[in-house]
């Protein structure tokens, strides 16, 4: 089972991780922070972890918060029925 802080902080050091490898991003606060393409670069890279499909979902989402998009990986998750733990990094 997930678990909301947990899914918050993996996607908080996802969009940190990808901002990194970019020398002209400052460290994110929130996703408002992202600009389109890290945000699309997080996304698919949790889609990876948690094994759920968010980027179709993409319209249904208004958030601006690290815990809104954990919240709405949740929502997905709970929906698809695939509540399990992420995948190691690089698995």
């Amino acid at each position: 089972m997930l678990d909301k802080a947990e899914v918050t902080e993996r996607v908080r050091e996802t969009a940190r991780t990808i901002c990194a490898e970019q020398p002209d991003m400052p460290e994110p606060k929130t996703l408002k922070d992202l600009d389109s393409f890290s945000f699309v670069q997080v996304v698919l890279e949790l889609e990876n972890s948690y094994q759920v499909k968010v980027l179709e979902d993409l319209e249904n989402f208004s958030g601006d918060q690290f815990e809104d998009l954990a919240e709405f990986i949740l929502a997905r998750a709970a929906a698809a029925g695939s509540a399990s733990s992420p995948a190691a990094p690089g698995a």
